[in-house]
C-alpha cells in the first residue's frame, strides 16, 4: 500500500494579480516580493511603490445614518484607524471597507457581521481580499509627481489632507484613495478591481519614472 503522505497536497499558496519583484517567498500563505527597498518613504525625494494586495479587505453596506455607522465613526470621504489598528474607510454613500492584517478577513467579517444584527437597517458585509488590488505609493512626489499625472483629483494639502478619502479614475481605472501617511511622509492607498491591478500598477511604476521610483516588496510599516 502507497505511504499516505505522499499523496499529500501542498498548502494552497495565494498570488497577488501584481507580478512580485523578484525574489519571492511564502508569508502567511501569500507569495509576496522580498526586494528590498533601494531607500525609505522618508528620505528626502524617496518615491516608493509597493503591492498590498495581501491586506485583508472586507466590504459593509449599510444605512448612512444607524447603529452600523455610529459604530464605524468614519463617514464619506474619510478614513481612520480602529482600536484594533485597522484602516476604516468611508469609500461611498453608505459604503465602507475596513482594511486589515494579512489572514484577518475571516475576524473581520464576523465581527462587522454580529455587530450588523442589532441595525434594522440592511446590512451587507462581504470579503473582497481576493477579488482586489491593493498598492501603496509613498514619498514626497507622490502626488505632484505621479497621480496629478493619472488623476484630475486636487491632491494639494486643503483638497486632499491625511485621512481623505475619494473614488476616482486613475489611468482610466476606478481606483479608490486613501491619503494615510506613514512617519510624517505622504502616502496614498490605491486599489480597484482584481483585473486591472497590474495595468494600475504598471500605470503608477511608468508615470513615477522620471522621478526613480523604487518598486520593492511591502514592509511592516506599510501597514
Amino acid at each position: 500500500m502507497a505511504d499516505a503522505a505522499a499523496f499529500e497536497m501542498p498548502a494552497p499558496v495565494a498570488r497577488s494579480p501584481i507580478r512580485p519583484a523578484g525574489p519571492v517567498r511564502v508569508v502567511d500563505g501569500w507569495e509576496l516580493s522580498q526586494r528590498a527597498s533601494a531607500g525609505t518613504a522618508s528620505s528626502s525625494g524617496a518615491l516608493r511603490l509597493c503591492d498590498l494586495s495581501f491586506l485583508a479587505k472586507v466590504s459593509l453596506r449599510a444605512p448612512m445614518q444607524g447603529p452600523m455607522a455610529e459604530r464605524l465613526g468614519v463617514g464619506l470621504g474619510r478614513a481612520a484607524r480602529d482600536g484594533a489598528g485597522r484602516l476604516v474607510v468611508g469609500s461611498g454613500p453608505g459604503e465602507w471597507m475596513v482594511l486589515g492584517s494579512p489572514g484577518a478577513a475571516g475576524a473581520i467579517v464576523g465581527e462587522l457581521e454580529a455587530a450588523a444584527a442589532s441595525d434594522p437597517g440592511l446590512t451587507s458585509v462581504v470579503d473582497l481580499t481576493h477579488g482586489r488590488a491593493l498598492v501603496r505609493l509613498s514619498g514626497p512626489d507622490a502626488a505632484v509627481g505621479v497621480l496629478c499625472k493619472l488623476c484630475a483629483l486636487d491632491f494639494s494639502e486643503r483638497a486632499f489632507p491625511d485621512g481623505s478619502a475619494a473614488r476616482s479614475s486613475v489611468a482610466a481605472v476606478v481606483t479608490d484613495m486613501v491619503r494615510d501617511d506613514r512617519e510624517g511622509v505622504r502616502s496614498y492607498l490605491l486599489h480597484c478591481e482584481r483585473s486591472s491591478g497590474q495595468y494600475l500598477f504598471d500605470a503608477l511604476a511608468d508615470a513615477g519614472r522620471d522621478y526613480g521610483i523604487d518598486v520593492c516588496g511591502a514592509t511592516d510599516k506599510d501597514w
